[in-house]
């Protein structure tokens, strides 16, 4: 079996990444502007906060612009990407001034935009929790990595995060790996950086699940697919993960007999799993757990 993985939330808890993640995030937000509006923006970013909870599927991770790259609570780090893209619509909208100079301050604080300023927070969450405790892959995916390896298994994890990162966090679990295109049997490949997010600028199209549309013109993605032609994708956020490989499930004869491995975590957000079940039954396999709760033998056990 060939098993295309994502690497945050599958591998790891990324709880704390995103906990940190955010905190950095939000003292930078209340920073974009001068020390006596600061009791302001503390308001604002409360009321942004309760916001981004209450519509998710209107606020998310939305990169460059309006459309959703995956939904506001689909993992821990959505919610930071939600907040941001909270912040841009209301600058945008020019009636909320609070927002008009957040947006304003980044250029002097050194931010292009919002996304490199969430780009940036992101960074720095994962630099804090590595000092803190050190690279932290579960035990129990360590222990399925090296079982499926055992049996001949390919594995190749496909993940937003950095090369970088994947490095060393797979050398610091001693998991045997090469790094994207490097191929040796035995070893997990690593393709980091995969920008699974990114939507095409020029085309829209969208999967139907029940009452929820997901953008799938995600062409870097589409491409990793293309090149890899997996057995199995598993990952943790529907829209990033499975979104696409269900779409040509779907509408394409050789993609028919793809398995579509939905590791449901303890922050998955229920309505989305509710609606999967249904609209997606016999399409998307959920799990309660992670890789080891897998009942496929080729990889669990």
């Amino acid at each position: 079996m060939k098993l295309l993985s994502d690497f945050d939330g599958v591998w790891t808890d990324p709880v704390r990444e995103a906990g940190a993640q955010g905190e950095i995030l939000e003292e930078a937000l209340l920073s974009l502007g001068p020390l006596e509006g600061r009791a302001d923006r503390e308001a604002w970013l409360a009321r942004a906060k309760e916001s981004v909870r209450r519509e998710p599927r209107r606020y998310g991770w939305a990169p460059g612009g309006r459309r959703l790259s995956a939904f506001g609570d689909e993992d821990p780090f959505a919610v930071q990407s939600a907040l941001l893209h909270y912040l841009s619509m209301q600058a945008e909208d020019g009636s909320d001034p609070i927002a008009s100079a957040m947006n304003d301050g980044l250029a002097p604080k050194g931010f292009a935009n919002l996304d490199a300023l969430g780009g940036r927070a992101h960074a720095a969450g994962v630099e804090r929790v590595e000092a803190e405790r050190g690279p932290a892959i579960l035990p129990e995916a360590i222990a399925v990595g090296r079982r499926m390896l055992a049996r001949g298994g390919e594995i190749v994890v496909v993940s937003n995060s950095t090369t970088d990162k994947l490095v060393r966090w797979f050398g610091h679990a001693e998991l045997p790996f090469t790094v994207h295109p490097e191929r040796r049997p035995g070893a997990i490949r690593l393709r980091g950086g995969a920008r699974k997010f990114v939507l095409d600028l020029n085309r829209s199209e969208l999967l139907e699940l029940g009452p929820v549309r997901i953008e799938v013109a995600r062409p870097h993605y589409a491409e990793v697919l293309e090149e890899e032609r997996p057995d199995a994708v598993v990952g943790d956020v529907v829209s990033l993960d499975l979104a696409l490989p269900l779409a040509w499930k779907r509408t394409r004869p050789e993609w028919r007999e793809l398995r579509l491995w939905w590791l449901v975590r303890p922050y998955a957000p229920q309505w989305l799993e509710s609606i999967v079940r249904d609209a997606a039954r016999g399409e998307i396999e959920l799990i309660s757990g992670g890789l080891e709760a897998i009942a496929d033998p080729a990889v669990a056990r």
